[in-house]
């Protein structure tokens, strides 16, 4: 399992930052593979200062695998594609019940549309953000915008 750098978007609005380990693969850098995957009921996150928190994965907005907890508050992130994306996999417009809107590449399987959430890659490769787990129950609208079968 790999400990990875989360951002946890809550529901409610609250953001816990911390470590967690899941059973998601990763590439060499450690970064998150948007590919299908489950995750367990609750997420166990330590925080910074070594507290521990068990969240409930219904209790997630969504899950924000980073690169730091602090980011560069100077960079302006796109969250949008300009054009067609050179991903492989369903380029997908989301909007999230408190207004929020992003774009992505998921992978192209039944899987997302059987759980209750999926893995996104976000269209900025210089953005803080290497993938997001999407809880579905967070979304207010989700629209396959392409699909890119090959590069």
């Amino acid at each position: 399992m790999a400990r990875l750098k989360i951002v946890a978007h809550l529901r409610t609005g609250k953001l816990l930052k911390g470590y967690t380990e899941l059973p998601l693969p990763t590439d060499p850098a450690g970064v998150v593979a948007t590919v299908p995957v489950t995750l367990p009921k609750q997420i166990s996150l330590e925080t910074s200062d070594h507290k521990k928190h068990t969240i409930p994965v219904t209790s997630l907005k969504a899950l924000f695998f980073v690169k730091s907890f602090e980011g560069n508050p100077q960079y302006a992130e796109i969250k949008f594609f300009n054009g067609e994306p050179k991903i492989e996999g369903l380029w997908v417009h989301l909007a999230f019940v408190d207004g929020e809107r992003l774009e992505g590449i998921v992978h192209n399987s039944l899987s997302f549309l059987n759980e209750p959430g999926f893995l996104m890659k976000p269209p900025d490769p210089n953005s803080n953000n290497q993938a997001v787990y999407v809880l579905k129950e967070s979304l207010t609208a989700f629209r396959v915008v392409g699909v890119r079968a090959n590069y």
